[in-house]
């Protein structure tokens, strides 16, 4: 098992990295094979062209040939209508092999802006993305979201068109608003099933806000969209397969099988923080369940381990106990190292049932090695036979809390950038994508 630990990205540095794309995608192969038009044919090559072009810029047209099977014809004809739609541009030129020097192209990263947003108890954090995923605009504002469903939708509502005007951006080149909340959402039909967090329930989101805001509205559980940044843009590029762990105010996870998130049946699957984790007087979780593997890992669970061995220190905010740590409190290492055995433990679970070729936790703080041994050695012990042998595992502080408004927005650039025959496999949700010639 390799481990590589890594600080917060720039927020607007544009990852090099460029995994090979699969032609044919798996979750296509998998759908039924309907009959397909001249219409439905030229849909799936122009977003295979474009996904190439996404994928491998700068690119030309002759390597565009090799790597899709398309004729030239073909591929001069889609990317120059990718070009009058201002989702391409032609940024220089090759070195030519004789004859006149092929044009280079790539995504053109203001032919298109999405918006993100993710939502706190008190707050919402938004921000615009452009084509290449880099965020070219952010802001907060208050919004009281805690206990007060049955108006959510009008303050997001009013909130995001302020925060768009303030942008600038014209509305008219906004492909749609991507939303993140905490706890289980069923991203077919847009309902917040539960969030603990904000206190709601079965709270419908994704239709209602798109009939306000006149736009698609694609809502997810946010460390789904966290993944889906990390699939599209980050660390996750290179993997088919592989886990993200989110430790903070909760204990999220979002879970990447050949290239999609697992959902399972009712769309609202893979909700880590809230395996059974202690039987015998186990604390009480926010879900109102006992011992769940959040009430121990968790922000609150570190605090309640650090009460249970200094039963008589005052109460302290968890960036505070991470301080004492740091200056050698030995209470305050000793809380954080049984945190790190929890989490192990725990991860060692995902990695048995999973087998991931990566998995990565994240945390709202720079934790540094506080547990992170106890982790990896808690991890190492109860991993099966061979599962972890070639298992990489990053560790990464997300201290850019618009990351996770950036992954919200990134669930409109993978509707974008996704295959017809994948969409039209999808649920009710609308969809985005760029427009056949």
């Amino acid at each position: 098992m390799r481990i590589q630990v890594i600080a917060a990205s720039d927020q607007c540095r544009r990852s090099l990295a460029v995994p090979k794309l699969h032609l044919v995608e798996d979750n296509m192969m998998r759908q039924t094979v309907q009959p397909m038009d001249r219409k439905m044919m030229r849909e799936l090559n122009q977003n295979m062209l474009l996904n190439l072009i996404r994928l491998h810029a700068p690119i030309s047209r002759t390597q565009l040939k090799k790597l899709s099977g398309l004729s030239l014809g073909t591929i001069v004809g889609i990317t120059s209508a990718l070009i009058e739609q201002e989702l391409v541009i032609e940024t220089g030129v090759a070195e030519s092999t004789g004859g006149r020097k092929p044009g280079l192209l790539e995504v053109y990263p203001e032919g298109g802006y999405v918006v993100g947003i993710d939502l706190r108890e008190h707050e919402v954090l938004g921000a615009i993305l452009n084509l290449h995923g880099n965020i070219i605009y952010c802001d907060s504002w208050p919004a009281q979201l805690r206990n007060n469903a049955a108006h959510a939708v009008n303050i997001l509502a009013h909130g995001t068109d302020a925060f768009i005007a303030r942008s600038q951006i014209p509305r008219s080149k906004l492909l749609g608003l991507g939303c993140g909340i905490s706890g289980p959402v069923n991203a077919q039909t847009g309902v917040n099933v539960d969030s603990w967090i904000l206190n709601w329930h079965n709270v419908e989101l994704a239709r209602p806000l798109s009939e306000h805001l006149h736009m698609p509205v694609f809502t997810d559980n946010a460390v789904n969209c966290l993944a889906c940044y990390k699939k599209l843009y980050g660390n996750g590029q290179k993997y088919r397969n592989f886990l993200l762990v989110t430790l903070g105010r909760g204990l999220g996870l979002a879970t990447v099988i050949r290239d999609d998130p697992f959902r399972g049946a009712q769309g609202i699957g893979a909700e880590f923080g809230h395996i059974p984790f202690y039987f015998e007087d186990g604390r009480l979780c926010e879900c109102g369940n006992y011992g769940c593997l959040e009430a121990y890992v968790s922000d609150h669970g570190i605090l309640a381990t650090y009460r249970s061995l200094a039963p008589d220190a005052p109460e302290l905010p968890i960036q505070n106990l991470v301080k004492l740590a740091q200056e050698g409190d030995k209470v305050a290492l000793q809380a954080l190292e049984r945190t790190g055995t929890y989490l192990g433990a725990g991860l060692a679970t995902l990695v048995n049932l999973f087998n991931p070729e990566c998995l990565i936790i994240e945390g709202s703080r720079d934790w540094g090695d506080l547990f992170l041994h106890t982790m990896k050695s808690s991890l190492q012990e109860h991993i099966f036979s061979q599962i972890g042998r070639d298992l990489e595992l990053i560790v990464e502080s997300n201290a850019d809390l618009f990351n996770w408004a950036r992954g919200a927005g990134c669930l409109v650039l993978r509707d974008f950038f996704s295959s017809p025959i994948r969409l039209n496999s999808m649920g009710p949700q609308e969809t985005v994508r760029a427009r056949s010639s």
